[in-house]
This record gives structure tokens, C-alpha cells and sequence, in this order.
């Protein structure tokens, strides 16, 4: 037992449970609670799913936080300082804890400003971050496609804010590989864009990397573009597909 709380950030990765980390592993099997951050609309949370397999439930707590789908910060501050706040009493008297969550914890991941908060309440217990497998590493390994090599350049971008043609050319025009993260319903421009700047055949598509119902698609004009899930990306390549 340490002398004081550790919180652990696990990026539990993008969807295959043998995809997490031996470190990752370790550190949920020795927590005496574990983290969830869950949307308030009640979906079930994909990383405590990943995780389920690994997990002693006649021994371990599992402590949910009820998070807000929305950019408004007048509507997430409280909430994270609230999750902060339940954390924190959680893991009373040296306890240890693990905060679960999809991918890399400092990714695009909820962790940061969960870890903000902390900080900003004097929080006695040590955090430590353990990194994850990025659903865009697992994507390209199943789909065959190369993100970078020899001194190609690459950027990741969320979709939402970089789907026009313009911004699309201007990233390939500097970097051989874009990487669109949580494209969901952003993909129709996605997909208008490649069109445009005739790119369509160097795009691999994915949703739900590693998850059971995972989709790998070349083809993205076979997709019905209005109905892709959150959790899914766009690699597109200027150079060699494979």
C-alpha cells in the first residue's frame, strides 16, 4: 500500500482488449476503484466495456461520472469539478484508483480537464498517466495503410473543424498523410472534399477500431455517409496506399 492516493489514467485503447498496455493491465487489477466517465444520455461506456474482461467485480468498485455531450464550458466546468470532487473521496485513506477511458489519456481524451480540476482543488494523491494504443495506429494496422515513412510528415486534425476542400488541400499540400479524427457526421463533407481534390482512392475509413462491430472501408463511396457513428476517422495519404 503507497502512502498516499495514485490515480491512474489508462487508455484502455481503441476497442480490442488485448490492445491494452501491460502497464495498462497492472494498473486496473491493483485499483480499488475504477473511473468511468459516462455521457448523462446513459450509453453505455465503451472503455469500461473494453476493460470488463480484466476486472474483479467481488473486489473492485466501479464509480461512474456523469459527463455533459456539449462544448459549453459553462456546462462542463461544474461537471468535471464535481468529478474531480468525487474522485478525490473516492480514493480516501491511500486508496488506489484507475480512470478509464478510450485511446491515449492526452489525445483527444477527457482526462485534461478532469486533471485540471484536480490540480486546481490541491488534490492529495499522485496522478500518473499511462498512454494507449490511438484508434488511428489500430486503423491503419487493419487496413494495411502506412501513416509516415522515411521523413513523410503527418497531422492529426478533429474532423469537425478541417472538412472543406481548401483546408484539406493546404494539410496535403504540407503533410503526405491526414489523420481525421472523430469524423461521425462530418463525413459527407469529408467525403465531397476527397471528391473534389480527386483523393478518394487514397482514404481508408474506420469506425469502432477493434470493437466487434468494427468497419474497415477503402471505399468510402460504398458508405452510407449519414450514418456513421462518433467514433470513427479518415486516414488519407498523398503518397502510396499499399
Amino acid at each position: 500500500m503507497t502512502d498516499t492516493a495514485t490515480l491512474s489514467a489508462v487508455g484502455v485503447g481503441p476497442g480490442d482488449p488485448e490492445l491494452i498496455t501491460l502497464k495498462g493491465l497492472r494498473a486496473i487489477q491493483e485499483s480499488d476503484v475504477l473511473f468511468v466517465p459516462q455521457s448523462r444520455d446513459g450509453d453505455q461506456s465503451l472503455a469500461l466495456r473494453i476493460a470488463e474482461p480484466h476486472i474483479d467485480h467481488a473486489r473492485q468498485t466501479i464509480v461512474t461520472l456523469p459527463l455533459p455531450m456539449t462544448r459549453d464550458a459553462g456546462e462542463l466546468r461544474p461537471a468535471w469539478r464535481t468529478a474531480a470532487e468525487t474522485i478525490v473521496a473516492a480514493l480516501a485513506n491511500q486508496r488506489r484508483g484507475a480512470y478509464l477511458l478510450l485511446g491515449d489519456p492526452l489525445l483527444y481524451g477527457t482526462f485534461v480537464y478532469l486533471w485540471r480540476e484536480l490540480n486546481a482543488l490541491q488534490a492529495p494523491l499522485r496522478v500518473r498517466i499511462i498512454p494507449g494504443v490511438t484508434s488511428f495506429a489500430a486503423a491503419a494496422a487493419a487496413g494495411g495503410v502506412p501513416l509516415a515513412m522515411s521523413n513523410e510528415r503527418m497531422i492529426i486534425v478533429p474532423a469537425g473543424y478541417e472538412t472543406d476542400a481548401a483546408t484539406l488541400r493546404r494539410f496535403l499540400s504540407d503533410f503526405e498523410t491526414v489523420v481525421l479524427m472523430k469524423a461521425g457526421s462530418a463525413l459527407p463533407s469529408i467525403v465531397a472534399a476527397l471528391e473534389e481534390l480527386d483523393l478518394l482512392d487514397h482514404a481508408l475509413y474506420a469506425e469502432r477500431v477493434g470493437m466487434p462491430e468494427e468497419l474497415i472501408a477503402r471505399d468510402l463511396r460504398s458508405l452510407d455517409l449519414q450514418r456513421r457513428p462518433y467514433l470513427s476517422l479518415v486516414i488519407v495519404r498523398r503518397g502510396d496506399m499499399l
